[in-house]
């Protein structure tokens, strides 16, 4: 009797297991045969799950599949559809990891006295753009937007951290961030005999009586910065294979994404890559991808599950204007940071899609290339535009003035 209950309790384990694992009975082989799972998740939630065109549940839920390839659109009123043929293996889980985005956006003032030459900081958490168009003039001058997730969704307003003056024309400045955030260059009269260089604190209000021009100390200054952009980048890269390395460091531009499993690059040279670079992982994308990389194209290599997918084609750079050092110094820094080759493409705050302009239009697409969807064909003056951090905004910079001579405004776009 013991033994008939062990070995009746040694079954019930088995099979519990193989329940767990997706298992399943079928009548029609009277076996128990291997199914997968399908984790139809969404941002936001309650969404319907259509499966072969069929509606089937909603998200958030998970599905027992027999394995197979199959057509899965997430789909809610208001928002775009997203589609994508996702493949099913047995014992495996996975996820359609759906972000659903706007089909009516909706346009929210963030400035009312213009907004010239917005630049966003290197961390991504704030833009510094400069005002001259306000009532009173000392109102004029530099302004900081944070962009900061807050509680509540509440964002802060632009504040001040300089005016400008006849001596200091802040406005007209070539501003260039410090690697940490921290501070802001700003160069007035350029290149001209008066040339004045300033650094900036980000975090309070700089005293125009307070200002030090640096001009004596800008190499060393630009030197340094470049040195820590350095640093950066080496311990970046030192968790990469070899291979990628050597792909990475010899590309024309590359930028790793917020969160650095994935790298969006430009090759300078053709080659393929070999397979296996990295240890396979269970449910890893199956998605179609490109190992067979061309220069003059933009990809993204996804580091954790070996796969190189070919995001689009970029226009062949202008060639370089002779400069004098410092200038070579400070463009050569701005670079690095705003990857001129990506003017028209940067990562999203998810590190999960990428924004495209094209044809005035702001695409949002994910980083395999698929569910490319406009989110915004509305005005934009120089094709400006940067998320919230929390992804759930963002920004453009867009006159609705029309004819008038007054500057754009920062507006900001809901995505959420």
């Amino acid at each position: 009797m013991a033994l008939l209950a062990l070995i009746v309790v040694s079954l019930a384990t088995v099979l519990a297991i193989r329940f767990a694992k997706g298992y399943r009975p079928s009548l029609k082989s009277k076996t128990l045969q291997g199914t997968g799972l399908l984790a139809a998740n969404s941002i936001p939630r309650g969404a319907s799950v259509f499966i072969d065109d069929k509606l089937t549940t909603a998200t958030d839920d998970t599905l027992n599949l027999p394995p197979g390839e199959y057509k899965v659109k997430v789909q809610k009123d208001g928002y775009i559809p997203w589609e994508k043929i996702l493949s099913i293996e047995a014992e495996l889980v996975t996820q359609t990891n759906t972000r659903l985005f706007p089909s009516v956006p909706t346009l929210t003032p963030v400035t009312f006295s213009g907004a010239l030459n917005p630049l966003p900081s290197p961390d991504g958490l704030k833009i510094i753009f400069a005002v001259e168009n306000a009532t009173i003039d000392t109102k004029n001058g530099l302004y900081i937007l944070d962009l900061a997730d807050r509680p509540f969704g509440l964002n802060s307003d632009p504040r001040q951290i300089s005016r400008t003056s006849s001596k200091y024309d802040l406005v007209n400045a070539q501003l260039t961030w410090s690697p940490d955030s921290g501070q802001i260059l700003a160069v007035i009269n350029q290149n001209k005999v008066d040339e004045t260089n300033v650094l900036l604190e980000q975090s309070r209000f700089n005293d125009i009586a307070e200002f030090k021009d640096v001009t004596a100390r800008l190499p060393v200054i630009l030197a340094d910065w470049e040195e820590t952009l350095d640093n950066k980048d080496h311990e970046k890269l030192i968790e990469l294979s070899e291979l990628i390395q050597q792909v990475a460091t010899g590309s024309a531009a590359f930028a790793f994404a917020p969160e650095p499993e994935k790298i969006l690059y430009v090759p300078k040279e053709e080659m393929t890559l070999p397979d296996n670079l990295a240890p396979s992982l269970p449910a890893s994308s199956t998605q179609s991808e490109q190992r067979h990389i061309l220069p003059g194209n933009i990809y993204v290599y996804d580091l954790e599950e070996d796969k190189n997918f070919w995001i689009s084609s970029t226009p062949k750079p202008e060639a370089d204007q002779p400069l004098t050092e410092e200038t070579s110094l400070l463009m050569t820094i701005n670079r690095r940071y705003a990857q001129p080759e990506f003017k028209n493409i940067r990562w999203y705050p998810d590190s999960r899609h990428l924004m495209i302009v094209e044809d005035k239009k702001i695409i949002i697409a994910e980083y395999d290339g698929t569910n490319r969807h406009t989110v915004y064909a509305g005005p934009f003056s120089g094709d400006f535009n940067y998320p919230w951090s929390n992804g759930n905004s963002l920004l453009v910079l867009a006159s609705l003035n029309g004819g008038s001579n007054l500057p754009p405004n920062l507006y900001s776009i809901n995505l959420k």
